[in-house]
């Protein structure tokens, strides 16, 4: 899809392609994070309270809210995009980069 890059106006493209996708991949990355970090911080707070406590209740079901996001169709999107995303930059650096060696 993203073929050896053979002048200076398809590296243009190939980098503002690159720019652009760079923005959703760091924005999607961000939002699948912040879950991951509020599973985290409430996976330390449950080991800290008495699991017969009302706040323990209250911090289990957020958690298992939280775990259970994870699995839903639109999660699991934004994961396979993610990747898709990830793929896709390392393959066009790698064909800027190789351009630019040759063109130097």
């Amino acid at each position: 899809m993203y073929p050896e890059i053979s002048s200076d106006s398809q590296r243009y493209d190939y980098k503002e392609e690159f720019d652009t996708d760079l923005k959703d991949y760091k924005r999607l990355c961000a939002e699948m994070d912040d879950i991951n970090d509020q599973l985290n911080k409430l996976s330390r707070q449950l080991d800290t309270l008495d699991d017969t406590s009302d706040r323990y209740q209250a911090v289990a079901e957020e958690y298992n809210q939280l775990k259970d996001l994870k699995q839903t169709p639109e999660y699991q999107a934004k994961k396979k995009q993610c990747r898709r995303l990830r793929h896709k930059l390392f393959h066009i650096k790698r064909m800027v980069k190789n351009y630019d060696k040759s063109h130097s």
